[in-house]
């Protein structure tokens, strides 16, 4: 089968430098959390991108290089429109550790002898969350709220966003990739209960880091081309690659986590490609692009996303985008973002 391949030069998207935690989709976030200060997380600003160059390519299903061009019918006009919005900031969810603070209850002979006096609902919950660092610069997570079971919650971690859901004791152990040394991870039920846990990441200066995130039927996938592969090849990583974070230690290539559970509804997904630049046994340039998938769920729509990226000087680049996908009758063809993601030069040390 012949399927199509929207190759988009520059990119489509509006960015937004220095942000803290933020999530897209601006009007559902607003009715989902309570307002709260927002933590500053540092970052660059970065120029927006605009679209150089859009051609409509054809690819085999075996293999193809994300460069290929070739002449082909123009592309419709709202396909091509670039949409530049301005950033917007959402505000955090207000996030408080149950059964803290809470007030004792009075005695039997208090209450008999004493005035009543009109409280604010106490929390029976206990949430506890636990980090630990380990290897690939990751943080292993650990949720436990008993009170919680089969419960949709979200992670924020500086800037990155996703949804999961406990298990039927409340439970959830993640293993998440850390974007700072410093790794703060907060966790946010629907009602604003929460926990937060933080870990120290020194090995994070080894390896540099770029996510996508959206909400799942976005479709947004990495794909990082390492040292001249092609589409299909060894040296095509993606979310379907067999690479590990053993695989990174050893120097051998970078690897992907997804995080974020599908099946929750209006679920926040986020890709992460890891590359361990410090300990590559391999130089050269690693092209790393972002294909949208089209799909029933989301042709037609324009849909909202990010991207971060940080480098082992630990900076952070934080991009805002919003793309319009093609109707539903190129369902099963997807889009190729190229500079979306700034490539890597890997020198041997």
């Amino acid at each position: 089968m012949d399927i199509k391949r929207i190759v988009m030069a520059g990119g489509v998207l509006a960015t937004a430098g220095a942000i803290g935690f933020v999530m897209q989709n601006g009007e559902s976030a607003k009715a989902r959390y309570a307002s709260a200060p927002v933590p500053d997380i540092t970052g660059t600003q970065s120029d927006p991108l605009e679209v150089t160059d859009i051609k409509l390519t054809s690819a085999s299903s075996k293999a193809v290089a994300t460069e290929a061009v070739v002449d082909a019918e123009p592309m419709s006009k709202d396909v091509a429109e670039a949409i530049k919005a301005p950033a917007e900031k959402i505000v955090e969810p207000v996030v408080r550790t149950a059964a803290l603070g809470d007030t004792a209850l009075p005695s039997a002979s208090e209450a008999l002898t004493e005035e009543p006096e009109i409280a604010g609902p106490a929390s029976l919950c206990s949430i506890t969350m636990d980090a630990v660092t380990s290897a690939g610069a990751m943080v292993d997570v650990s949720l436990k709220a008993d009170c919680y079971p089969n419960e949709r919650v979200t992670f924020h971690h500086n800037g990155m966003m996703f949804t999961h859901a406990t298990d039927r004791d409340g439970n959830l152990d993640l293993s998440i990739p850390a974007l700072s040394e410093n790794a703060v991870v907060i966790v946010a039920f629907a009602n604003g209960e929460g926990a937060l846990a933080n870990a120290k990441v020194p090995s994070l200066a080894d390896y540099d880091r770029m996510v996508v995130q959206s909400k799942a039927k976005s479709n947004l996938h990495i794909n990082a081309f390492e040292f001249g592969a092609n589409f299909r090849e060894d040296g095509h990583v993606n979310n379907k690659s067999e690479r590990t974070i053993e695989d990174a230690e050893q120097g051998l290539g970078g690897f992907i986590t997804v995080l974020g559970d599908k099946a929750q509804g209006e679920a926040l997904i986020a890709e992460v490609y890891t590359f361990p630049t410090n300990s590559s046994q391999a130089q050269g340039d690693v092209h790393v692009s972002v294909d949208v998938n089209v799909t029933v769920a989301n042709c037609g729509l324009r849909i909202e996303a990010q991207t971060l990226e940080v480098s082992r000087a630990g900076k952070m680049k934080v991009q805002d985008l919003t793309l319009p996908i093609p109707s539903c009758d190129a369902v099963g063809d997807f889009l190729v973002l190229q500079n979306l993601l700034q490539d890597l030069k890997v020198a041997r040390n």
